[in-house]
């Protein structure tokens, strides 16, 4: 819908395309445990006890301390979710276990969106 837009407005030819990374290629059979010695990986960095900065977000869904305002990852600006947020929708959500369910409960809203149903994804 943009694309006709900029071409029909004589925009189409002002800006080069984005760059676009190649498709992230998964192995046929990942390796699902990794011998760290043998690898020799000697450390792990744990980053922890960070604060969100969410000032590079231009649109207007921030609360008084800079925190984008969502009711469990729903955010009050059309197409903008969350995810790995603590106690997002529940205890685990900040955890990679707690992401699956999150992100089932997400998409289900944004299918009841995109299928008019807004009364179910509000």
């Amino acid at each position: 819908m943009f694309d006709e837009w900029a071409a029909a407005s004589g925009l189409d030819g002002e800006h080069e395309p984005p760059h676009r990374l190649p498709p992230t290629e998964v192995e046929t059979s990942p390796p699902l445990i990794l011998d760290l010695k043998a690898a020799g990986i000697r450390s792990v960095i744990w980053a922890t006890g960070f604060l969100p900065d969410y000032s590079w977000l231009e649109v207007p869904v921030l609360d008084r301390k800079g925190l984008i305002r969502h009711d469990g990852g729903v955010v009050a600006q059309p197409g903008l979710y969350l995810m790995g947020m603590q106690f997002l929708r529940r205890r685990k959500s900040a955890l990679i276990d707690g992401a699956g369910d999150d992100a089932r409960d997400l998409s289900d809203h944004l299918a009841a969106y995109l299928n008019g149903d807004i009364a179910r994804a509000v």
